[in-house]
Order: structure tokens, then sequence, then C-alpha cells
């Protein structure tokens, strides 16, 4: 039988452990870097879309399942807000939002839904960063569909 001999010189090249260690530093480094370039408004604008759109469906769906005309009303300009509620008297499920950031809100006064959920008229509401970021929600005139497009 032959005996096995062995090279036990060492190999030169990065242990497992090396490689590891520098892919997580990497990966470290690059998330400080995105959140360096990008900033806060840019990140929430898309959070606050779609807040917005959830509010209005929930105030559609206030309208339809309370059987009472519900009105959403914003104030335009940065920081805008806008405030729910029935449109003659009281109700207890009237509630308000403000937006964050700087984000500059526009769009429809004033908007209403029936008693069955569906709008007054189309409404359209842009939401824009202090960065330029534009996001824009949409109701559609008889279905009421709420919609957020970039």
């Amino acid at each position: 039988m032959t005996a096995r001999h062995f090279n036990l010189t060492p190999q030169a090249g990065f242990t497992l452990v090396e490689l590891v260690m520098t892919v997580v530093i990497l990966g470290i480094l690059s998330v400080y870097a995105f959140m360096n370039s990008t900033s806060s408004a840019d990140l929430s604008l898309p959070s606050q879309a779609q807040t917005m759109a959830a509010d209005l469906r929930y105030t559609q769906m206030l309208a339809h399942t309370s059987g009472k005309r519900m009105r959403l009303k914003i104030t335009s300009g940065a920081n805008g807000s806008y405030s729910a509620g029935c449109v003659s008297g009281a109700c207890a499920q009237a509630f308000s939002a403000s937006l964050k950031q700087g984000v500059v809100l526009n769009g429809t006064a004033t908007l209403d839904f029936d008693t069955l959920g569906q709008p007054s008229s189309a409404a359209s509401y842009t939401l824009k960063s202090p960065e330029g970021s534009v996001k824009t929600v949409t109701v559609a005139p008889l279905t009421g569909l709420v919609t957020v497009t970039p």
C-alpha cells in the first residue's frame, strides 16, 4: 500500500470569515449611503399618499354603512391637512389628518359621498415633496374608485 502525503504548505487566499465580514461591511455602508442620499420626505411621500387614499376609502365606507352623507375637506399648502365628517350635523365618525415632512397638498377642496358611497364628482389630490417628487390620489366619478399614481 502506498502512503499518502498531504501538502501542508499555506495556501494564498481569503478565508470564509474574511469574505463574510467584507460583505457585511459593504452592506452597512451601502445602507448608510442610501439613507443619506434620499430625503425622509421622499421616503414618506408614498406612504402619505397611500394613507390619504385609505382615508378616502374609509370616508366612502362610512357614508355607505352609516347611511349618512360624508364630506372630505382639504386645506391646501405645505403640511396640508384634510378632515372628514358628516355633511349635516355632527357625527361620531369624524376624523382629520395632516401631512408631514413639508409635503404640499393641492386638489379638490370639498368632496361629498352619498349614502351609497358614490362621490359627488371626480376628485384629484396632488401630494408633492419639497424635493419635487409627486404622487396623485384620484377618485373616479361614478364608481368612487380611489387610486394612487406616481
